[in-house]
Formats: structure tokens, C-alpha cells, sequence
């Protein structure tokens, strides 16, 4: 770190799925601006010795399922957040990025400003809360921190020695689509299915798209216009019904830019205070906007269950949706084997509830609605693949098996070395073995190292991956003692749960370790990036 001699600076982030890290990288660019010469650098890498050291530091962070710190921040947060040095020198700032439509919204950040604060540290400016697109709100807040830094440097004019003239890389459009052919649209799983799963390619031919096993695509989908027809009847509107502020009709704000599907917290606050049933106020006010269990209230419903609850006017209504946001998918090939297309593996949401058909918005797009579509790469730099001698150990139930199948192409062409063992699960071998031929095609070819089942609805008591796990501990802890890597995709609610605390367990059991230990291990693996989770 350079600049003027009073000033060092730390950058970091914390990510879930890079906008943390993409926010951070620009921010270091920008400061280099004024002479300060800095890298951002993952939490996780970041000592709290360093910060003793150290004048300024400025944080990224994501918040990841029901409140919690990304994996490429939980050990950084784990170590501020127990007893340490005081922090009087230190200034600080903090971007927190979240989903409002989240009880916790932003708690990492949250959790993370209050910490520094406790400590001692000072904030040169206030914490900024991102509800989804978080481009500009991060422009703004890098601003407002270059010109505190200008100012305690002194005149930047006369103070700052020039940075050398350095070629500047394009900005980077992260979140811009291009529209893309969807070229196969096909039923994964049996149609006897109690599922609905399905294979899509995507043709990238012509979209300038390069992309890695391990990353993800963006879908910018539509609204099913179903619900906006129902939406419309219920304002008693036509699709043309001007809107005051905004250059598009209603039907088409409501297809294109309204997020309809997931109503969000101001929407359940505005509908309580307005319906006169005192029990229907206080169930929508009794969580967050996902629904949370399948026996709440609040479960599943959409914009239009709300909506049809009280007297609200178009719009007012308006006044409170979010704008629709992409959908991620992780990307279920390799580009060594199939360079112009990405494959997906998506399940198709759908239910009834209220005698009224519901659905996912990107999932039931892409079903049943989709010629082409707009997308957008998603870099997952945490997701990679190691060495070709290097053994990996994947664990990907259900649609989570995405990645795997891309790292098992990737491994196929390269004809690595490494062992490979995956984990797969489902409810049922005869109508839910996703991708199952490919797999025991690279079994019988020797990619596939090992293949370990659990499909949960196929015997009286359910299996489920974990405990195919814990029934392999020794062999397990035995690959992690040689230098696996340990992959994990799918549920963040239940699976990468359970498959973490059956990690831990394995390492205490079989590396005779206390809990203490065995923690400090598995520690060890998420800081050398040996244990890394794309989980939803």
C-alpha cells in the first residue's frame, strides 16, 4: 500500500455471488485515483493484526441466507467478533448488499459497521444499505469516501504525488444482458416425477459470453402474464393505464420491471394497516417475505394474494414493489466440452394455493414461455476447480448436481488425475437420477472416482446425503488428510447445513479432535479455499 505515508489502506469484501467483490475491485481502482495504491482482498485473508497496522479500512459486504456473513467472511467475523484489541486509530467504511425482501436485510453489514464502531473505529462515512442492483449506490459511496481521503490527505493537488499513467482496463459491465438463444428445453427427471426438472442450452453464439466451470448465468426473465392479467382485474385497469412517473403503461411495468412474485415487505406493511381483519394485520406482519416455513401464513403467496387482502390503489401499490431482479443459475457444463452453449439445470416451481395456479418467475419462464432470452455471466472466482491431480469431493443433491456435471466434463477433457468423489441425492433412483447415465458413464470411465447415493423416498427410513457421509467418515477424512478439496451446491436452508455440521463431525471423530479442533480445521479449509458452497 502506497500513496502519502500517513494513510495505508485495506480494502475488503465479503461474497456471496461477486457483487461484493466486483464493488470492492472499483473502489480500489478509484482510490488509485488520489495515490493510494491497494488491492481488494477477500475478509477471510484479512488479520486482525493488520488492522493494528493499518490507517483505513473499507468493507464490501454481502448478506448470505437468513442473516449470516458469506463464507468468504465468516472467519474474519468470527475473530473481530470475539475479544480483541481496541481499534481508536482505525476509520472505516462499510457497503452492506442485501434483498429487503429478507427479514435480516443487509445484517452482515449490520453486524460488521456496529463491531467497528464498538471498537473503537471511526467511520468516515455512514453504512450504506443496497437493496439488490447495488451499481450505483456503490458509485455514489466510493465517492463520498474519496473525498474524505482527499481531504485528510491534505490538497491532493500538492500533496499527492501523481500515480504513473497505467493502461485502465474497460469498466466492467457485470450486470448487462445480451440476448441469447434458448436452443433445448427438455424434461430432466421423469415426467412420473413429483418434480418438474429440466435440461436447458443456452446458445451463446454471437453474445461475446466466455465463461469458467463453476460460474453461473443470469436470467433476466419476464412476469407469467397470467398474473399480470389477474393483477390488472383486480386494479380494474387496462394494460395501457398510464402511470404517473414512468414512460411505460401498467401492463408493461408490471411484465418487465415490477418484481410480482415475492411482495415485498413495504406491500405486507401497507396491506396490514389498510384490511380490516385484525388477524390477517397481524399474520402479515409476522415475518419475512419469503414466507418462511411451509406452515406459515405467509407461505408462497404473491403480489396478488396481497393485494386482493385490503383497498389499495394501483398506485400506491406500485409505490412499494421492488424492480424484478435476475435469476442466477449455476452452470451445469464446461466450456472445454461445449464452448458455444451453457447448460442449466433448473426446477420448475409450481403449486396451487388459494385455488389459484402459482409459480416461480425465471423457472416457469424458461418452461414454458422462452424462445430467447436475456442473460448476463455471472463469475464465480471462489468456484473453481484445482489442479488435475488434485482430488475433489462434491456434494450436490438434487439440482445442485449443475456444477459437478461441469467439473466432471472439465476433468473428462483434461484427463485429469485427480480422485473425484461425488454425492448425489433425490427422492427417487427411478424418476429423479438426474443426469444418471452421464454419471455412471464417468464412473465406468474412471472421472468418477467414486459415486455415493442417497435417494430419500426409496425406503422406509430417508437417506440423505450427510449420512452417506457419516457412512464413509474414514474415507472421507482420509481424502480431506491428502489434499481434497470439498465442493457443496444446492439448499442453503437445510442440506449445506446438515452437510456442514457432518463435516465437522467427521473431522472430530476421525482426526481425533475435540469440537474446538475439528472447528479450526474446517476453518483452515474455507481460508485455503479447500471448502467452498454455491448455495441458495
Amino acid at each position: 500500500m502506497s500513496g502519502q505515508a500517513d494513510i495505508s489502506l485495506i480494502v475488503a469484501f465479503g461474497t456471496d455471488m461477486g457483487n461484493a467483490e466486483d464493488a470492492a475491485m472499483t473502489f480500489a481502482e478509484s482510490v488509485a485515483d488520489i495515490g493510494i495504491d491497494t488491492e481488494a482482498v477477500e475478509l477471510n485473508q484479512v488479520e486482525l493484526s493488520q488492522l493494528q497496522d493499518t490507517t483505513h479500512f473499507v468493507v464490501v459486504v454481502s448478506t448470505f441466507g437468513e442473516g449470516e456473513f458469506p463464507d468468504s467472511a465468516t472467519l474474519f467475523w468470527e475473530a473481530i467478533s470475539a475479544d480483541t484489541d481496541r481499534l481508536e486509530h482505525l476509520h472505516f467504511a462499510v457497503l452492506a448488499l442485501g434483498d429487503s425482501s429478507y427479514e435480516l436485510f443487509c445484517n452482515a453489514g449490520k453486524l460488521l459497521d456496529e463491531r467497528l464502531e464498538a471498537l473503537g473505529a471511526h467511520r468516515m462515512v455512514d453504512r450504506v444499505d443496497v437493496d439488490g442492483f447495488y451499481e450505483e449506490p456503490a458509485k455514489e459511496w466510493t465517492a463520498d469516501i474519496v473525498k474524505v481521503l482527499t481531504a485528510q490527505q491534505g490538497s491532493a493537488t500538492t500533496q499527492i504525488a501523481p500515480s504513473p499513467a497505467v493502461e485502465r482496463a474497460e469498466p466492467r459491465e457485470r450486470n448487462v444482458p445480451v440476448r441469447a438463444r434458448l436452443a433445448v428445453n427438455r424434461w430432466l427427471n421423469s415426467t412420473d416425477s413429483d418434480k418438474e426438472v429440466r435440461h436447458y442450452e443456452i446458445d451463446l453464439t454471437g453474445t461475446g459470453i466466455t465463461y469458467q466451470a463453476g460460474d453461473s448465468i443470469a436470467v433476466h426473465a419476464t412476469n407469467d402474464p397470467a398474473l399480470v392479467e389477474a393483477l390488472l382485474g383486480e386494479f380494474g385497469v387496462g394494460a395501457d393505464y398510464a402511470v404517473i412517473g414512468h414512460e411505460q403503461p401498467l401492463g408493461a411495468l408490471l411484465t418487465e420491471h415490477f418484481e410480482i412474485r415475492t411482495p415485498s415487505r413495504a406491500l405486507l406493511t401497507l396491506a396490514a394497516s389498510r384490511t380490516t381483519d385484525a388477524e390477517v394485520s397481524a399474520a402479515l406482519q409476522s415475518g419475512d417475505t419469503h414466507g418462511g416455513t411451509e406452515n406459515s401464513w405467509l407461505y408462497g403467496k404473491d403480489v396478488l394474494d396481497i393485494v386482493t387482502l385490503a383497498d389499495l390503489t394501483v398506485d400506491e401499490v406500485l409505490d412499494t414493489l421492488r424492480p424484478l431482479q435476475f435469476r442466477d443459475y449455476s452452470i451445469a457444463s464446461s466450456p472445454v466440452a461445449h464452448p458455444e452453449s451453457v447448460h442449466l439445470t433448473v426446477a420448475s416451481v409450481r403449486y396451487d394455493l388459494g385455488g389459484r395456479a402459482h409459480g416461480g418467475v425465471a423457472s416457469t419462464f424458461l418452461a414454458d414461455r422462452c424462445q430467447d432470452v436475456l442473460v448476463h455471466l455471472r463469475p464465480n472466482n471462489h468456484f473453481r476447480l484445482p489442479a488435475a491431480d488434485v482430488p475433489i469431493i462434491m456434494i450436490g443433491p438434487g439440482t445442485g448436481i449443475a456444477p459437478f456435471r461441469a467439473f466432471l466434463q472439465e476433468r473428462h477433457a483434461a484427463q485429469a488425475t485427480g480422485r473425484s468423489w461425488l454425492f448425489f441425492g433425490d427422492r427417487r433412483r427411478g424418476t429423479d437420477f438426474l443426469y444418471g447415465e452421464e454419471l455412471e458413464q464417468f464412473a465406468a470411465d474412471g472421472v468418477l472416482t467414486r459415486l455415493d447415493l442417497a435417494f430419500s423416498r426409496d425406503q422406509d427410513a430417508k437417506v440423505y446425503v450427510q449420512q452417506r457421509m457419516q457412512e464413509n467418515a474414514e474415507e472421507f477424512y482420509r481424502w480431506l488428510s491428502e489434499g481434497a478439496h470439498v465442493y457443496v451446491c444446492g439448499d442453503a436452508d437445510r442440506m449445506a447445513k446438515d452437510v456442514d455440521a457432518a463435516l465437522h463431525d467427521i473431522v472430530a471423530r476421525c482426526g481425533g479432535m475435540d469440537a474446538a479442533a475439528a472447528h479450526g480445521y474446517v476453518n483452515e479449509l474455507i481460508k485455503s479455499h479447500r471448502y467452498v458452497r454455491d448455495v441458495y
